[in-house]
């Protein structure tokens, strides 16, 4: 297919050698932060938690960027900053379960194979 018949914003999938791995961390990540909702949050799970987001969300955010997936790179974005360990956002546990909730379904809708 040429370049001008593709489709702009598709993602989640290509033929580099990164795509399989990145979609096995990206569910993953997906089933963690899910079940992290309906699980106890200590404070040292919820802290490797959001270093595991923030770290996948910053490498998925470079990625979408580079294929120009503006949409991608925001929410990944917004992703790594919420979810930051560094400098960590004050929430209830209930926002948190939401953001958690929210960050999986985003991360196993993103990588789901693409068709066309």
């Amino acid at each position: 297919m040429s370049a001008r018949g593709r489709k702009r914003g598709g993602g989640g999938g290509g033929a580099d050698p990164w795509t399989t791995p990145l979609r096995w961390a990206g569910w993953a990540l997906a089933l963690l932060a899910l079940g992290a909702v309906f699980a106890p949050m200590p404070a040292s799970f919820t802290r490797g938690l959001h270093l595991a987001l923030t770290g996948f969300g910053l490498l998925e955010a470079g990625i979408a960027l580079g294929k120009g997936r503006r949409w991608a790179f925001l929410t990944y974005a917004a992703i790594a900053v919420l979810a930051n360990p560094i400098r960590p956002f004050v929430f209830a546990p209930q926002v948190w379960r939401l953001i958690h909730a929210g960050t999986g379904l985003w991360f196993a809708a993103d990588h789901l194979p693409r068709s066309g």
